[in-house]
């Protein structure tokens, strides 16, 4: 579903005249937020109401999550699950006939009866609570058969006691419902992407005061429930005879899931006759990992992560030291060949839909570095939007570029 996807702003689509944004006009993303007084009190807001948040980009940032807090209601029902019922007509829903523990939905729906349509993996999650029922119902919704399905699921509540908490979406626009997914019923503290917001700001905010380095957006990625932002500062390295590195902070966050705001430091490669040309330089998590916040630590350990923060000048030294040994590659096109193995040999689905443009990129023999990493930046680009092939791409880069296996 369109509305679903995952989006992107980048640094070129942002006004000139955004340089930033005031940290007073930043926290009305908290707004109504059941964290907001004990984020607030954990960064010391008191110390920083009046300072103006001088990262361009920062500003269109706030805007893309304005407009999803406009349009999207986020609910948690807490429902047994021996009480739901499937199936509208012919349409298959996941229908919660008791609102009780959400006054929202409670007087949004005075009938009682929410029926959603379940969106990313929720489907299946619900399933799988149901003895492992997921493949098997999965298969049975696809082919049309109403009767077996529900058959099931009765036969299964009938020994089924046990509470679960959903994520309803209500979207404001077409005032329609949706099972997003089946959240943690536990110790759980909802980093969403508004915080993550704030939290990335605030903590670039203070590195550019305590280090003298600029910040500005770069790339945000991003859906109702997911939110990936890239900040490059502007420091660099020089890359001999190619170019040079550029340094960038990734803030990622999951709403759903137990890892729910990372950050992590990557690097990108500017090369070409005018410096027009990027490819990124992302390892794995172990190299690449500053700090992260669960769903589960409290308010002001999550807070104190941000100390972590002066970990990024060793994650980028470490990556840069990576980067600076491709100079010394004597075979490109054996690098290349690395690349088209990959591709030839790869199941993931994201690529696959690629795979015959890719290939046909890299067939050609390739005897300079500049050509090599021409050749990358060439094949990220037949992704274009989809950014999870463009992501794995990347992936196979990295391993082929520096690890060279």
């Amino acid at each position: 579903m369109e509305k679903f996807y995952k989006k992107r702003i980048s640094n070129n689509d942002t006004s000139t005249s955004d340089q930033g944004i005031a940290f007073s006009e930043l926290i009305s993303l908290l707004e109504g937020h059941e964290l907001k007084e004990q984020i607030l009190e954990q960064i010391k807001y008191e110390s920083f109401k009046d300072d103006f948040i001088a990262i361009p980009g920062a500003k269109a940032l706030f805007n893309v999550q304005k407009y999803i807090n406009e349009r999207f209601r986020k609910e948690d029902l807490i429902h047994e699950l021996n009480e739901i019922s499937i199936y509208n007509g012919d349409t298959f829903t996941i229908n919660f006939p008791n609102l009780k523990s959400s006054a929202y939905l409670n007087t949004t729906l005075p009938n009682g009866i929410l029926q959603t349509e379940a969106i990313y993996s929720s489907q299946r999650d619900f399933f799988a609570e149901l003895f492992g029922m997921e493949k098997y119902a999965g298969t049975l919704i696809k082919k049309g058969y109403r009767d077996i399905v529900e058959f099931n699921l009765n036969a299964v509540q009938k020994v089924l006691n046990k509470k679960k908490k959903f994520r309803i979406l209500h979207d404001l626009n077409d005032n329609t419902f949706y099972l997003r997914a089946i959240t943690s019923s536990g110790n759980y503290f909802n980093y969403d992407n508004n915080i993550t917001i704030v939290i990335a700001l605030f903590a670039l905010h203070n590195e550019m005061i305590n280090n003298q380095i600029l910040y500005s957006l770069k790339r945000c990625e991003y859906n109702e429930s997911f939110m990936r932002i890239f900040f490059e500062s502007d420091a660099i390295e020089p890359l001999k005879n190619l170019g040079h590195i550029k340094y960038l902070v990734e803030i990622s966050n999951d709403e759903i899931k137990r890892e729910a705001l990372k950050f992590s430091g990557i690097c990108s490669i500017i090369f070409g006759r005018n410096n027009n040309k990027e490819i990124f330089i992302q390892p794995k998590e172990i190299k690449s990992k500053i700090f992260s916040i669960k769903h589960n630590q409290t308010p002001e350990n999550a807070i104190k992560e941000l100390t972590n923060f002066n970990k990024i000048k060793k994650v980028h030294e470490n990556i840069t030291n990576d980067i600076l040994k491709i100079v010394t590659i004597k075979d490109p096109d054996q690098i290349k060949h690395l690349v088209k193995t990959k591709v030839e040999n790869a199941t993931n689905q994201d690529i696959k839909v690629y795979k015959f443009d890719i290939l046909n990129e890299l067939k050609n023999n390739i005897d300079t570095l500049t050509s090599l990493l021409e050749t990358f930046h060439k094949i990220e680009l037949l992704a274009g939007e989809d950014i999870n092939a463009v992501e794995y791409i990347r992936y196979i880069v990295y391993q082929s570029l520096i690890e060279r296996r």
